[in-house]
């Protein structure tokens, strides 16, 4: 069974995937493929629990900012910039961005959103881009759009930088050291961090590979992925020279799309050296360690993360229901037990809990 088929199985039995734990697996790994598995599988991620009314365009209150944005927005993605009705496009995303802003004005529009809406709406279509937008404003970018941007961006790229510190004291990697060492502010990072990386990358295929691996992790694991992204593509960097180090490395990593430099994005690498790096540091001890605060709404807190979104909730209920060693075993013997039939499951069970 290729990929393609065992992500179809997943789809067919998502009913009964239980805070869609092996969905999240899975992309996380592979990623979805494709449109045809994005538009059903991204909804899901992103909470969308029920349709909203679109309705019709009302001018919100950040709307000539909103108009700069997306009037020289989409020019970048390969897949569309040469599309002849990107004008309608952008006039379809703009729809999207006034409606979703002036049905919720407590949201304050920062300068990013708009890549962010695009993406889902190349993806999903309008309507469905609409809804998912709405949705990721309110489970996934929250922090961006109802706080200061000050408060949240700062302790994300302390934390960043911290992290990169310890892995590189632990790999005696001497030249990532000693940039970390001199570079206090990445601020490289914040358009990685405020769009999921759909401001910075040219491909969409890209884009969407990135995004499948955010919507199957913890909210902060984008930070995990700026960290790794550093690592992977830091070598290039010329340090003889201190001076004009700051800037080398922020024009380095803000233009992610120059083939000159970064000629292979090494997507799949950098994914996985994001789990290594999620295994090996904990957020909350790194946070702890080094002071860095963040408001304790924050929804790079797990637990403020999954209250948010209604799959996690049925999720923690389940672990409730019954003890936590039963839970536990099914759920690390998830792929032999879906092979076993009832009777065989109810007495492998029994035995697990006898013999511990």
């Amino acid at each position: 069974m290729d990929n393609s088929q065992n992500l179809q199985s997943l789809l067919h039995n998502i009913a009964h995937d239980v805070g869609y734990e092996k969905i999240r697996k899975y992309g996380r790994t592979n990623g979805f493929h494709n449109i045809y598995f994005r538009r059903q599988i991204w909804s899901k991620l992103l909470g969308v629990d029920q349709q909203l009314p679109y309705y019709e365009r009302e001018k919100c209150l950040q709307h000539d900012q909103l108009l700069k944005d997306v009037n020289r927005s989409l020019n970048t993605i390969q897949q569309v910039k040469n599309f002849k009705e990107i004008d309608q496009l952008r006039n379809c995303l703009m729809d999207v961005l006034d409606t979703i802003f002036s049905q919720h004005p407590n949201y304050s529009y920062y300068q990013g959103y708009h890549d962010v809406a695009s993406i889902l709406i190349l993806v999903l279509g309008v309507e469905q881009g609409y809804i998912a937008a709405t949705y990721a404003a309110q489970n996934f970018f929250k922090d961006y759009l109802a706080q200061e941007l000050s408060t949240t961006i700062t302790p994300q790229y302390q934390f960043i930088r911290n992290l990169l510190l310890r892995y590189s004291r632990d790999t005696s990697n001497h030249k990532l050291r000693q940039l970390m060492l001199c570079i206090e502010h990445p601020t490289c990072v914040i358009p990685w961090i405020l769009t999921w990386f759909s401001h910075s990358l040219d491909n969409i295929n890209d884009i969407c590979r990135i995004w499948d691996f955010l919507l199957c992790s913890k909210q902060n694991t984008v930070l995990y992925v700026c960290a790794a992204f550093i690592v992977i593509h830091h070598e290039i960097l010329d340090l003889r020279s201190d001076e004009d180090l700051i800037g080398e490395f922020q024009e380095h990593f803000q233009n992610l799309n120059n083939k000159d430099r970064i000629s292979d994005l090494k997507i799949e690498q950098v994914l996985q050296l994001t789990k290594t790096l999620e295994s090996q540091y904990g957020f909350e001890l790194i946070c702890d360690q080094e002071h860095i605060l963040f408001s304790q709404n924050s929804i790079v807190y797990q637990q403020n993360f999954k209250s948010q979104l209604p799959y996690y909730n049925s999720l923690a209920q389940l672990e409730k229901s019954i003890p936590k060693k039963v839970f536990n075993f099914l759920n690390e013997r998830s792929d032999i037990i879906l092979n076993l039939g009832g009777i065989a499951l109810s007495y492998l069970i029994q035995f697990y809990i006898v013999k511990n």
